[in-house]
C-alpha cells in the first residue's frame, strides 16, 4: 500500500492510496477457494466444486467485493497508522470505474477524504469548583399540589340557576350518528357524558355544543380524520343527532380521603406522602439538571478545540428537521414566531456547537478513563424503554438487539451520567440551598431566543472562511 497525504489543513485530512492488484488478486483467491468449499452445484458433489467453475460463476461478484473489503481496510489503517479518528465517515473516491479496474487488473487507487477528531487535553477536574443547586420541598408545594389535583378531578353538580352550556361543563347526552343517512357501528349511544373543551370527540363535535340547553336537540355535522381508528370512517362526513339530557357545571373536587380514594390512594395522608416523595424526587431531577448544565458550562469554557464542521452540520439538521416537524403538527410556519429565520438559523447553529462540543468532551473523557457501558446499564435504559410501551416489550428488546445504531442513542444518555457522575466524584463541590422558583427557572425555547452567548469554539468550516 501507497500513502500520499495531499490535504491537511485543521481537522480536514485527503490521503491518495494506492493498492497493489496482487493484493486484490490474493484476497480474492481465498474467496473463491471459500466459496469452492461451501457451494453445493448440480454436477458436482459437495465441497469439491472447482475453483475454474466458480470463478466463472462468481468471478466478478467477489473481484468487487475483495476491492471493496481492501478499500475499507486499507482506509482504516491509514488513520489508524497516524493515529487518527475520523469524524464520520471517510468518503472514498475511486480513481477509475470498478468496470476498468477489473478489467485491466490494474492497482486500485483512490482518494480518501474526511474530518478527523480533534485533539483534546482534557483538564485536571480536582482544580473544578461547583455549586450544587439544592432545595427543600415545603408544606406549599404539596398544598398547591392537592389545589391542582383538586382542580383536575373536578365534581359536577347543577347550576343553581338554568344557563347555557359553556366551556368545562359536562353535558349528557344522547346521540345518534348517520352518515348518507345510514347509522354505522359505534356511532349511537345514550346518556353518554362529554365534557367540553376536552377534545375527546373528533372534529369541532363539542364546540357546537357550546350555548346549548338543556332538553335541546341539534344537528351537528363533523368529519372524521384521515387518521380515525376506524379505517372504514376515514375522511366521512357525518350527522350527529344530538339531545341534551344535562348540564353541569365543575366545581373543585374537595381535598379529603374521597379525593385521595378516586386517585387511587387509602387516604388522604397517603396521597400527601405519596406527593411529598414525587415533588422531592422533582426537586433532586431538576438539581441534578441545573448541576450537568453548569458542568457542561464550565467544561467548555475550559477547553479549546476544533470542533468537525460535518458533525456540527448533522446536528444543526436534525435540530431544524424537528423544528420543521413540530411547526408542521402545530400548523405553523416559521413567520408565526418571534425571531426572523435568519435569527433562527444563527442559534441553532451556536446550540449545535456546543452540542457537538460537550460530546466530543464527554467521549474524551469516557476514553482516557476506560468508562464503559455494563450490562446493567444497557438493561436499565432497555427497562426506561419498555416502560414507555407497556405490551411491547419483546417488540422492543428485538428492536434494539438488531439495530446498532438505535441502541447507541438509546444508551448515549446512560454513557453520558456515568462520565458526568465520573468528572463530580472528583471536583470540588458544595451545595448551595436555592428557592424552588430558582430551581425551576425555565430557559426560553431556542426558537424565541433574543440573545445567546457566542461559542469561543468554532467548527473547523468556519475558521477557513476567515
Amino acid at each position: 500500500m501507497k500513502v500520499k497525504e495531499k490535504k491537511s489543513k485543521g481537522l480536514k485530512r485527503e490521503f491518495s492510496i494506492q493498492i497493489e492488484f496482487k493484493e486484490i488478486s490474493s484476497l480474492r483467491a481465498t474467496k473463491l477457494k471459500e466459496i469452492s468449499s461451501k457451494s453445493k452445484i448440480s454436477g458436482f458433489r459437495p465441497g469439491k466444486v472447482p475453483i475454474s467453475h466458480v470463478d466463472k460463476m462468481y468471478g466478478k461478484d467477489v473481484t468487487v467485493e475483495a476491492i471493496e473489503e481492501k478499500v475499507s481496510e486499507t482506509s482504516r489503517a491509514v488513520l489508524e497508522e497516524r493515529g487518527l479518528r475520523a469524524a464520520v465517515s471517510p468518503q472514498i473516491n475511486m480513481n477509475k470505474e470498478m468496470e476498468k479496474i477489473i478489467s485491466s487488473e490494474e492497482d486500485v487507487e483512490y482518494t480518501m477524504s474526511c474530518e478527523v477528531l480533534p485533539d483534546i487535553e482534557i483538564i485536571d477536574f480536582k482544580k473544578i469548583k461547583l455549586e450544587n443547586p439544592v432545595a427543600e420541598p415545603q408544606k406549599k408545594d404539596i398544598d398547591d399540589a392537592l389545589t391542582y389535583m383538586s382542580e383536575q378531578n373536578p365534581d359536577y353538580t347543577k347550576p343553581k340557576k338554568k344557563r347555557v352550556a359553556k366551556d368545562l361543563d359536562k353535558l349528557n347526552i344522547n346521540y345518534v350518528g348517520l352518515i348518507d343517512g345510514e347509522k354505522f357501528e359505534g356511532g349511537t349511544a345514550d346518556k353518554a357524558d362529554i365534557i367540553l373543551g376536552s377534545k375527546t370527540f373528533i372534529g369541532n363535535f363539542e364546540e357546537q355544543l357550546l350555548g346549548a340547553s338543556e332538553g335541546d336537540k341539534k344537528n351537528i355535522k363533523v368529519k372524521f380524520p384521515d387518521n380515525y381508528q376506524n379505517k372504514d370512517l376515514e375522511n366521512k362526513d357525518a350527522i350527529f343527532e344530538v339531545e341534551v339530557n344535562g348540564i353541569y357545571e365543575p366545581k373543585n373536587a374537595k381535598i379529603d380521603d374521597n379525593l385521595a380514594k378516586r386517585l387511587g390512594q387509602e387516604s388522604l395522608d397517603a396521597l400527601k406522602d405519596t406527593l411529598s416523595d414525587q415533588i422531592k424526587k422533582d426537586f433532586n431531577q431538576a438539581s441534578r439538571i441545573r448541576l450537568k448544565d453548569s458542568l457542561f458550562d464550565y467544561l467548555e469554557k475550559n477547553h479549546n478545540f476544533d470542533l468537525p464542521s460535518s458533525l456540527v452540520d448533522q446536528e444543526y439538521d436534525q435540530m431544524w428537521h424537528q423544528l420543521e416537524h413540530q411547526l408542521e403538527e402545530q400548523k405553523k410556519s416559521l413567520n408565526d414566531l418571534e425571531l426572523k429565520e435568519s435569527q433562527i438559523k444563527k442559534n441553532y447553529k451556536e446550540i449545535a456547537e456546543k452540542r457537538i462540543s460537550i460530546g466530543l468532551l464527554i467521549a474524551e473523557i469516557g476514553r482516557l478513563n476506560k468508562i464503559e457501558l455494563d450490562n446493567n446499564d444497557i438493561n436499565i435504559a432497555l427497562q426506561n424503554e419498555m416502560q414507555r410501551y407497556p405490551g411491547q416489550e419483546n417488540e422492543i428488546i428485538k428492536y434494539y438487539q438488531n439495530n446498532a445504531e438505535a441502541m447507541r442513542g438509546l444508551t448515549a444518555p446512560v454513557y453520558e451520567d456515568k462520565v458526568v457522575d465520573y468528572v463530580l466524584s472528583k471536583v470540588d463541590l458544595k451545595d448551595k440551598k436555592i428557592t424552588r422558583e430558582d430551581l425551576f427557572e425555565t430557559k426560553k425555547d431556542i426558537s424565541q431566543k433574543t440573545n445567546t452567548k457566542k461559542n469561543t469554539k468554532k467548527s473547523d468550516k468556519n475558521k477557513e472562511k476567515k
